[in-house]
């Protein structure tokens, strides 16, 4: 039962990598009404096909009999959550880069602003919980390498490469797109 409950939770993640989360749902109070309106950012898609790809490998690896799926369980529980947040605050900025870096004003400025204004408030508890994954995520390698698990080694090797370019480039980006966003306005 608490098997079907994780792979319904994970799979539940992985939908909220396809479909950005909606305007609001990174203020706190307010989510149910913000809800029930779609955001005009969207998360770029080659971020949204590697976390949905992320999702799928952590997700079989949950299946796997023994150590591997208990390590594997336990790496979901931390970075769920972690990856539920970055899409609402860390990853729908970067859908501005492109149009910002042609001189274009993209709709959803506002809303990108809030983003990355939270971002900035929890950075210092994202990178904190990046080093809970990151120690998750070091158990289920070495486990897989103990029990010869090769795939999810290597999701583990694809898993900490990809924590190290949200935290040396996509916050960083992101929180660029919101200085970017507000100096253009104070131009005005």
């Amino acid at each position: 039962m608490l098997h079907r409950g994780l792979a319904l939770a994970v799979s539940i993640g992985v939908l909220g990598v396809v479909l950005p989360k909606t305007p609001g749902a990174y203020d706190g109070p307010g989510r149910a009404e913000a809800a029930a309106q779609p955001s005009v950012i969207a998360i770029p898609p080659s971020l949204q096909a590697e976390h949905h790809e992320i999702h799928e490998a952590l997700l079989e690896a949950t299946r796997v009999r023994g150590q591997v799926g208990a390590a594997a369980r336990e790496l979901a529980a931390v970075l769920d959550p972690h990856f539920e947040r970055e899409n609402e605050i860390a990853l729908p900025p970067l859908g501005l880069l492109a149009p910002l870096a042609s001189g274009k004003t993209p709709p959803g400025q506002q809303e990108a602003l809030a983003m990355t204004d939270a971002l900035r408030k929890e950075m210092p508890r994202m990178l904190e919980e990046h080093k809970r994954i990151r120690a998750a995520t070091e158990k289920l390698r070495a486990v897989a390498h103990d029990e010869k698990a090769t795939a999810q080694e290597q999701f583990t090797e694809r898993l900490a490469a990809h924590a190290r370019t949200e935290e040396e480039v996509l916050y960083p980006a992101a929180i660029l797109v919101g200085d970017i966003i507000r100096a253009r306005i104070a131009k005005k």
